[in-house]
């Protein structure tokens, strides 16, 4: 179970752990409602640059530590000092736009596992994310229009995957915060779970992905990105390259041979 930030010198740092073919990205500060410092947002790229290098890992969960927050979003204690100028506030914006760049790029599924509140940048990570669990207490908000702020267009792209121009304008028009259950009725998350039991479900999901085609979620996960790019280019060469690549893979063979032997196919990856 190694802890790939073991080099981190920040306790509030983000963790990353791998569990056999499961990585979990923890979002690690607990006694802020995990609220995020600059220097933490700046290590969430590292941390999974390092996990691409990881060989096996089939999928990532993120989820805050302590389990009663998910992430309540940028540590507002600190804009003073660092984010009290234009040119100081883009430079915020960038790194924590790269953060969710880097979620999205993970050739696996990523999934939020959520708790408490969702908030502002927080949701950001969610919603770079390609699937979302919350339990029923969870909450969600952006409060930038309360803040002053512009929500970073790049995570504004993220949040209209996720739910109707009408959903979104009402989130960032009026700065509230809805429910786990309204978060559903819009499709913000993907599934809502009682309390207590989020644990549970999210290694039965994780489980399920683990034991699919990892080539075939790759290529799943990059067609689906690329066709919800937002600059209206959509080249399917790469798309149609990974297409390729299960279809002349090994694991494709065992998947059909073992559907007609009747048996649980064991993909590789290969």
């Amino acid at each position: 179970m190694p802890d790939l930030s073991s080099n981190s010198a920040r306790s509030d740092n983000p963790l990353l752990v791998v569990r056999g073919q499961v990585a979990e990205l923890l979002i690690n500060a607990p006694d802020r409602k995990n609220a995020l410092p600059l220097a933490a947002w700046s290590r969430i790229p590292e941390l999974l640059a390092e996990l691409a290098e990881t060989p096996d890992i089939r999928v990532c969960v993120v989820k805050g530590a302590g389990g009663r927050s998910f992430c309540a979003g940028a540590d507002i204690s600190e804009f003073e000092a660092i984010r009290s100028t234009p040119e100081a506030a883009k430079h915020y914006d960038d790194i924590n736009v790269a953060a969710f760049k880097a979620l999205k790029a993970l050739d696996v599924p990523v999934v939020a596992a959520i708790e408490g509140p969702c908030l502002g940048g927080g949701l950001g990570v969610a919603l770079a994310c390609d699937l979302r669990l919350a339990t029923r207490s969870a909450f969600f908000g952006i409060p930038a229009a309360r803040l002053g702020l512009a929500y970073p267009p790049e995570a504004l792209g993220d949040l209209m995957e996720a739910i109707s121009s009408s959903n979104a304008k009402h989130l960032l028009f009026t700065g509230e915060r809805i429910s786990a259950e309204r978060a559903l009725q819009i499709g913000l998350i993907n599934e809502m779970v009682e309390d207590g039991v989020l644990d549970d479900r999210m290694t039965k999901l994780t489980d399920s992905l683990c034991a699919n085609a990892p080539l075939s979620l790759k290529a799943a996960k990059g067609a689906i990105n690329l066709l919800n790019r937002p600059d209206g280019t959509r080249d399917l060469q790469p798309a149609l390259q990974d297409a390729q690549v299960c279809i002349d893979s090994a694991d494709y063979k065992e998947g059909y041979r073992a559907f007609l032997e009747k048996r649980t196919p064991v993909f590789k990856g290969i």
